[in-house]
């Protein structure tokens, strides 16, 4: 069973902000994720970040040397 639910990290602890539907003991895998920064901004995850192109900012300017693989090292 998977419940995503929201805490408040305190002394070393976190602290659920509402109920658990877990039997008393048990072994439980978490996963942490930030919903606000150090100085309490919140954090904005940017869905992009992971489809970004590292690659030069105009393929079509030299479009030929990259289909023909003529690039300069």
């Amino acid at each position: 069973m998977i419940q995503c639910i929201r805490a408040v990290y305190e002394n070393g602890v976190l602290r659920p902000l509402e109920a658990l539907r877990l039997e008393e003991n048990a072994e439980v895998q978490v996963t942490v994720e930030s919903v606000q920064g150090a100085a309490g901004e919140p954090i904005i995850n940017d869905p992009f970040d992971e489809i970004r192109f590292d690659g030069p900012a105009d393929l079509a300017e030299r479009f030929d040397d990259y289909r023909f693989g003529r690039l300069a090292p």
